[in-house]
């Protein structure tokens, strides 16, 4: 996918550059924002970013906005590696870093799941998510442009900008794992 290159290499641009990372960040931070506010995200919460590339930009700034505990977690262990460097170039050691498959994650623990634009594949990755989560986690999910949100539809969202490549994001509950029932 273009968008994820293209990412990647703003993103290897912004880890060396303290301005292309501030200049970079601008893109973030009224989205952050919004979907900080949409979740209700406070210093309470526990947040799981699924999909956080070498410069997780929106797990600093949903730590930064709301005080929340905040992991992220790739399926690159180069960008784990490089993330991990980053944040502790930049004193952020309070961000958690962690390898893993968004198709694999254990959110159990979380209150708030965050699922980046480049997550693929984004419906396998929310089915997972909304199976094992537990009843009441705020589950937020970047829709991109002209793309069709398929069996996820939802009324409570924000809109972003006419200069970004995310359309809305939107938030969904989780109704927590299903239990078995015996006969």
């Amino acid at each position: 996918m273009w968008i994820t290159r293209l990412t990647r290499q703003i993103e290897q641009l912004a880890a060396s550059s303290r301005l292309i990372y501030s200049l970079a960040a601008l893109y973030y931070r009224q989205m952050v924002q919004r979907e900080a506010e949409l979740a209700q995200i406070g210093p309470e919460d526990r947040v799981l970013c699924i999909g956080g590339g070498i410069c997780p930009y929106t797990a600093i700034l949903l730590q930064e906005y709301t005080g929340a505990e905040v992991t992220v977690i790739d399926n690159d262990p180069r960008c784990v590696e490089q993330c991990c460097r980053f944040l502790r170039g930049r004193g952020l050691d309070g961000i958690g870093v962690q390898f893993g498959c968004g198709t694999a994650v254990h959110c159990g623990d979380y209150t708030v799941v965050h699922l980046a634009l480049q997550v693929s594949p984004r419906e396998e990755v929310l089915r997972r998510v909304l199976a094992q989560a537990r009843a009441g986690t705020r589950i937020l999910v970047r829709v991109p442009k002209a793309s069709l949100e398929g069996p996820f539809q939802c009324e409570r969202r924000v809109q972003h900008g006419t200069l970004s490549n995310v359309d809305c994001t939107f938030v969904l509950v989780a109704p927590g794992p299903r239990t078995q029932v015996a006969v």
